[in-house]
């Protein structure tokens, strides 16, 4: 029988019905921040509310708080993260969906070194990231899939008549396609930023991971796996 002081043990209604809002962001939901190499696409937490508002009517985002009552729960090796689920209008609970607190570098943060600001910044974020896994809200963005842009459709449609000639990026499987500019710099200056010993064990461990044959490691992180394998494994240095 599920803990029913426990709100992740609840069972919710079957079968859910959860709604598909994969083809809702269009380019004018998508902004921009940075510049240059440091550019890059994203829709504002806000945004993600009122388009969940408007296209799920009853479906609430919540925070699950931990065992000792808090809404920050801390991983074996120290390090925080938020626990995020929606809820449905007729008593529907979806799947506990986790998410790292991050710092500006993407790095883990230590769960006692965390702020009210931490918080609510990864409060936004696990509400973005938690739609686009439950709802496939703004999926395209994560996966780096192009944005249907409601002011070229013509355009669009001239381009699809046009052959290919020769496979694009799009065809790759998502986690082979290649980083943005701006997230392998930012590697870069974490990895960069590490004392020697460990960088130069995590550089190791990356290379074994992914069978690196190059003489420099760093030459060989390009690929969007690269980019979350380094995110989920990236040294804590206290």
């Amino acid at each position: 029988m599920p803990d029913t002081t426990n709100p992740s043990e609840l069972l919710s209604p079957l079968p859910l019905s959860i709604p598909n809002l994969g083809n809702v962001i269009t380019t004018d939901d998508v902004s921009q921040k940075g510049s240059g190499s440091y550019k890059a696409d994203y829709v504002n937490w806000c945004r993600v509310a009122h388009l969940l508002h408007e296209n799920a009517p009853g479906w609430q985002f919540n925070v699950q708080l931990s065992s000792s009552g808090s809404h920050v729960w801390e991983a074996p090796n120290g390090t925080a993260y938020v626990v995020g689920y929606f809820t449905g209008p007729n008593g529907e609970r979806t799947p506990d969906f986790p998410q790292a607190v991050m710092d500006n570098r993407n790095a883990p943060v230590p769960a006692e070194r965390v702020s009210a600001r931490d918080f609510t910044d990864t409060h936004r974020r696990c509400l973005c990231t938690a739609a686009a896994a439950t709802f496939g809200l703004a999926w395209q963005l994560w996966a780096r899939e192009e944005i249907e842009n409601p002011h070229r459709e013509e355009k669009r449609e001239q381009v699809k008549a046009n052959p290919a000639a020769a496979p694009s990026v799009q065809e790759l499987p998502p986690e082979s396609r290649p980083m943005k500019p701006a997230d392998r710099e930012l590697l870069k200056k974490s990895i960069g930023d590490l004392p020697p010993d460990i960088k130069k064990a995590f550089l190791e461990k990356f290379r074994k991971e992914f069978d690196v044959k190059t003489p420099k490691v760093f030459n060989a992180i390009q690929e969007i796996r690269h980019l979350t394998w380094i995110q989920n494994n990236m040294p804590v240095v206290k």
